[in-house]
């Protein structure tokens, strides 16, 4: 048997470990409170993560079935399709319409070909320059040159014909013209925006009406690359051909003018440029140069 010698000092001590004793059990049994609590708010959490990624997937699921829906609504714009706006760009198409060009050619007369240039004055770029030099058309008076866009055109830019630097405006003011051609698009075939070249357009378009009230005004479809090039080209292929000729006719009708298109001539049953009749793709040679005035004199008849 145990003696214990200070019974006071033995009480306070067990008083004091019996505190202790309840001070741990009450903080073990706040700690596993806490502990619940805590696994409860993480488990909601969770949940409402889970709630709201299910939610993402399900918005992206419908987005994605909406934008699907409206490209299968898009119609595609044909040629005959003459509402389309300015500057919408049909669907990508290697093909372009030209069965249909918007004058019928008349087949004249050997000695009448080339008489239907007289008094006639044609503006355009390298692919005119080349109709200049390879066609046979001497007898009509041209303004163009490589490299030339629109709005170098409207801003009055001269350019060198028959020995002294003119603008188009000079030539538009040095003879009363029967018939002005216009052929110019593939050089802005690259431009970022179409409406900037619609606009300039339709400001020469306007100049030639003010100075040749009488003229008959034809704006000329842009020409169709060869396969080649057009498999190979980003800028420059009947894609982007396709749609700024759809402008053209747009901008023709809206202006009060001809479209023509000498395309039917020249290209082969899947609306390429013969192969034949170019060695970039993109400019006729002298044997097509003739096919091309001779049809383009039937559409100006």
């Amino acid at each position: 048997m145990i003696r214990i010698k200070n019974r006071k000092r033995f009480k306070i001590f067990i008083i004091i470990s019996v505190v202790v004793l309840i001070v741990l059990v009450w903080c073990m049994i706040w700690i596993n409170i806490e502990a619940s609590e805590h696994g409860k708010r993480q488990d909601l959490t969770t949940n409402k993560n889970v709630a709201s990624a299910v939610e993402n997937v399900e918005n992206t699921k419908t987005n994605k079935s909406v934008k699907e829906d409206k490209i299968k609504e898009k119609p595609e714009i044909s040629e005959k399709n003459k509402d389309v706006k300015s500057g919408e760009k049909p669907n990508d198409t290697n093909k372009i319409n030209t069965d249909k060009p918007m004058v019928t050619p008349e087949k004249l007369p050997g000695d009448q070909e080339y008489s239907i240039y007289n008094n006639t004055l044609i503006i355009g770029d390298s692919r005119i320059e080349g109709f200049k030099l390879y066609s046979g058309v001497k007898n009509a008076s041209y303004f163009c040159m490589k490299a030339m866009t629109i709005d170098k055109i409207v801003e009055g830019k001269q350019v060198p014909m028959d020995g002294k630097s003119v603008s188009v405006y000079d030539m538009l003011d040095a003879a009363n013209y029967d018939k002005v051609i216009v052929g110019v698009g593939l050089n802005e075939l690259g431009w970022n925006h179409i409406e900037t070249f619609l606009a300039d357009y339709g400001k020469l378009i306007d100049s030639i009406k003010e100075k040749q009230p009488d003229a008959v005004i034809y704006l000329q479809a842009v020409l169709p690359v060869s396969k080649s090039k057009n498999d190979s080209d980003k800028v420059h292929n009947n894609a982007q051909i396709y749609w700024y000729n759809e402008n053209i006719i747009k901008l023709a009708s809206d202006k009060g003018v001809q479209f023509i298109n000498p395309a039917a001539a020249l290209v082969d049953g899947d609306g390429y440029l013969v192969s034949d009749a170019t060695t970039d793709g993109i400019h006729l040679n002298s044997q097509y140069c003739k096919v091309w005035a001779q049809y383009l004199a039937g559409l100006i008849k």
